[in-house]
């Protein structure tokens, strides 16, 4: 599945290396909403309704208007 940054609620930022992830930056977090880029959707976990968002990084995410995720709040 392919959504739209503005779509998503970013949740952590996964380390290139693949030794974990941190909390976005908020300047790379700006630059991405503002260009509003494509990424494409894996399921990350059932429970906890999340996704790895794979683009030129790759972030751990929801998806804003989900059931459990009804205010659909960005994570800045």
């Amino acid at each position: 599945m392919i959504k739209k940054a503005q779509e998503l609620e970013f949740i952590s930022w996964i380390k290139r290396d693949g030794s974990g992830s941190v909390k976005v930056p908020k300047d790379m977090l700006e630059d991405i909403l503002q260009c509003n880029d494509k990424f494409q959707l894996n399921r990350l976990s059932l429970k906890h309704n999340t996704y790895i968002a794979s683009g030129f990084n790759s972030f751990v995410v929801k998806i804003i208007g989900k059931s459990n995720n009804p205010n659909g709040k960005l994570n800045v």
